[in-house]
């Protein structure tokens, strides 16, 4: 039909812009703020889709090769859940922030302590890097979530803040139900049929994190509006902050390779503060909301950063 091939052709133009479309995306956003009360209720949906992308877009036989050898993603997994929260928590305890600025403090802690964003696979994807470690990493990321998220919550802030059975259980079914779709899918239509899809997907992929964008940038043009110098200094310290978790990963895990350093260096540079405004966002000040919004920024637009070096790494295989 002529209508879905048009559509088709057009998601798939959408998904070879890849990362510049998601940069693009981010601004966007910030463009249209009366939009964001209307798709905040549907968060949940645009992150049970992409992670359906995520899974699509995942090569079976890869996913299982890693998951028969776990050793690598356990590691990342453990290095972005346990040893990261630590030592950035401590970095803030020592500058002093927890007694000069408490509401900032909460939010820095609560970011650091959070999973990986669950469409990180699906950026993986577009960056052009290894999914199917990704998705294991992400995978078992959000499975120690709920132990990790409440033992460094208790540690810096002397409080759980999140509980961690409906944290549990919310991660559960997003992962368990997206997964069984996919499954579904690949069951139905083929798996020869998924990979002639990869441009249409990866079109899909941005609309979708286009729409949390919106959602997400609701508070950005009236913090700036209201304190400009203020919001200057927190987009760029979440700039920093990202890139330092980037590097650093990248460092310790150098002897994997770059191409998984870089998968674990995304991982850990883009934490999915969502889910803590989703779960105790209504007893945040609006500094923790403005933080939420500015986070993404680096999320959106790192991943254009990092294409040219998985290009030039995947050249060399």
């Amino acid at each position: 039909m002529p209508i879905l091939t048009g559509i088709r052709s057009v998601l798939a133009w959408i998904g070879r812009q890849g990362t510049r479309a998601l940069a693009v995306s981010i601004f966007l956003g910030v463009a249209v703020p009366p939009l964001a009360e209307y798709v905040k209720p549907h968060l949940s949906e645009t992150v049970f889709v992409l992670l359906l992308f995520s899974y699509l877009r995942t090569d079976p036989a890869a996913f299982r090769r890693y998951l028969h050898a776990p050793a690598l993603a356990i590691a990342a997994a453990l290095w972005i859940m346990v040893a990261l929260p630590l030592l950035i928590g401590s970095v803030y305890l020592a500058t002093g922030l927890r007694e000069s600025w408490p509401e900032l403090f909460t939010i820095l802690i609560l970011h650091i302590a959070i999973s990986p964003i669950t469409s990180a696979a699906a950026f993986t994807a577009l960056i052009g890097l290894d999914v199917a470690f990704s998705l294991l990493t992400l995978i078992l990321a959000n499975t120690v979530t709920p132990v990790t998220t409440l033992g460094i919550s208790y540690l810096f802030l002397g409080t759980a803040m999140i509980s961690p059975l409906e944290l549990g259980l919310k991660l559960a079914f997003f992962f368990i139900a997206s997964g069984t779709a996919a499954w579904a899918i690949r069951r139905l239509a083929g798996q020869p049929w998924i990979e002639r899809q990869k441009e249409p997907l990866d079109g899909l992929n941005v609309i979708a994190v286009f729409v949390f964008a919106i959602a997400a940038m609701g508070s950005v043009v009236p913090q700036f509006m209201a304190d400009p110098w203020f919001a200057l200094a927190l987009t760029a310290y979440a700039f920093i902050l990202t890139a330092v978790l980037i590097g650093l990963t990248l460092l310790v895990f150098w002897w994997a390779g770059i191409e998984l350093g870089l998968v674990v260096g995304f991982l850990a540079g883009c934490r999915n503060l969502g889910l803590v405004m989703a779960a105790i966002g209504a007893t945040l000040p609006p500094v923790a909301w403005f933080y939420f919004a500015v986070v993404q920024f680096p999320i959106y637009i790192f991943p254009a950063l990092l294409r040219p070096l998985a290009r030039r790494t995947a050249e060399r295989r």
